[in-house]
């Protein structure tokens, strides 16, 4: 027999696991993140991570306020609840109510949102099973909902083009702008990538940018080659920053702090209106570059392997989705290989 000294009174050790059988002690929703959130950042996770973490704690809390919950403790936290602000987040919210969304436009939660922002309940929920906060893991039998896979938007080289032209190039803002959107379908970099880098991790004589562990979402170092004609940019805007600036980022404001992300977003929603892109469409966005990047890149005969190591996806199948054959090849491959037209059948009568 053992004292478990939290509850004061006897409590049996099983053998088998050497855990203590005994009820949950009551855990406030503040205290049990708290106890997750110190767990997290313990463990080195980076501050985008966390910073989304607290995010979607602070909407889920939202949510129980405003349709007046009655929760207080993290053990009244149930696999019914879950599926309730599941089936809101899905079918009910909108980005109007979110504030610090990108795009207060109304429209409902992405599947991508709705997917991630279970995943973390499901993440803080497992966690507070293993540490016994609670007795039970309550996301355990929760799921994402299914939704149908659409095609992926991505720019046809006409609105790529077009995108590069709209930037005024005899301003420092809009020379920034376009060596930035041509960098990005260059090398399928992510935006938060693309503006933490630094005149050091240029490597002009190997042609390509070395990103460090630290930059680098699965924290292993990562080489990423440029065209030539990338290259010539970005020493032009490099020597046009440090004649204004003293700093070592390749992509400042005009009083010379790195550029956001917020920032650069805007921009793009500008260029995309003169280039004459209906957004409704094509939704325009520094991912889509990354998109148009591993589309192309596919297309144009380019490998799996090597386009999974230089965009850093760390399943071969994230890749695999950028593979697209064309509508005219597919139909050129069924006249060929069709089984009707190999056997010639002729019309009858």
């Amino acid at each position: 027999m053992s004292i478990d000294p939290r509850l004061g009174k006897k409590a049996v050790i099983n053998s088998k696991n050497s855990r203590v059988n005994k009820p949950p002690v009551g855990t406030t929703l503040e205290m049990a993140f708290d106890l997750f959130y110190s767990a997290k950042r313990s463990e080195g996770l980076r501050e985008r991570t966390l910073s989304d973490y607290r995010s979607y704690w602070r909407y889920f809390n939202e949510w129980l306020a405003k349709f007046e919950y009655d929760i207080t403790d993290v053990t009244q936290i149930n696999a019914e609840l879950l599926r309730e602000y599941l089936g809101y987040m899905t079918h009910d919210h909108t980005r109007y109510e979110d504030v610090e969304d990108r795009q207060k436009d109304g429209k409902p939660l992405s599947n991508a949102t709705v997917t991630s922002r279970l995943r973390a309940l499901q993440t803080m929920c497992k966690f507070w099973a293993e540490e016994d906060i609670v007795n039970e893991n309550a996301a355990a039998r929760v799921k994402a909902p299914r939704h149908d896979t659409e095609d992926k938007t991505v720019f046809t080289d006409k609105q790529l083009d077009a995108l590069l032209a709209a930037p005024d190039t005899g301003s420092y803002v809009g020379m920034r702008d376009r060596t930035a959107m041509l960098t990005l379908a260059d090398t399928g970099l992510r935006i938060n990538e693309l503006l933490a880098l630094e005149t050091p991790h240029i490597d002009f004589s190997a042609r390509c940018i070395r990103l460090p562990a630290s930059l680098n979402k699965n924290r292993k170092p990562r080489i990423i080659p440029l065209s030539p004609a990338v290259l010539r940019e970005l020493l032009r805007l490099i020597q046009e920053t440090s004649s204004h600036f003293d700093t070592s980022f390749l992509f400042v404001s005009n009083y010379g702090e790195p550029l956001q992300a917020n920032h650069f977003r805007k921009q793009l929603r500008k260029y995309a209106t003169q280039a004459g892109i209906d957004t409704k469409e094509t939704r325009v966005s520094p991912h889509r570059f990354r998109d148009y990047f591993c589309t192309s890149y596919l297309v144009n005969g380019g490998d799996l392997f090597t386009l999974q190591r230089i965009v850093a996806h760390a399943d071969v199948k994230t890749t695999q989705g950028y593979v697209k054959p064309s509508e005219g090849a597919i139909r050129d491959n069924h006249a060929q290989f069709s089984p009707i037209s190999r056997l010639n059948v002729k019309r009858r009568g």
